[in-house]
């Protein structure tokens, strides 16, 4: 085929074992303040928090109680300004395939007790 350009080529790990329910509608994140990766991506189990003074969206690093979790990112997606992301609220999440540093699995457990986390 001519004009057909291929991006990538590596795999995408499997975040979500089944997502229950979502945020209506998805949540546009501010990424001020994210070190975005060396891809250019925000990836798939990013924790995500609402901001209550602005509104939008939040990456959340860990459960420091400032901005409260709402769920994680269901699919990885390009890191941009005010980007709308879609965002599992409730279902089963494998603790394995989330990116690093988002606190311990017991804070995120408390804080979303409608995600099992195995």
């Amino acid at each position: 085929m001519f004009g057909v350009k291929r991006e990538g080529g590596g795999f995408e790990k499997i975040v979500w074992e089944n997502v229950v329910d979502t945020l209506p509608g998805g949540l546009i994140v501010d990424i001020t303040g994210f070190t975005i990766p060396s891809d250019g991506n925000i990836p798939a189990g990013t924790m995500l928090g609402k901001d209550p003074a602005t509104g939008l969206g939040k990456i959340l690093i860990e459960t420091d109680g400032a901005i409260k979790p709402l769920g994680y990112s269901i699919r990885t997606a390009k890191a941009e300004v005010n980007g709308l992301l879609e965002v599992g609220i409730s279902g089963t999440i494998r603790e394995k395939a989330l990116p690093v540093g988002q606190g311990t699995i017991e804070e995120r457990s408390l804080a979303l007790p409608r995600i099992t986390h195995v």
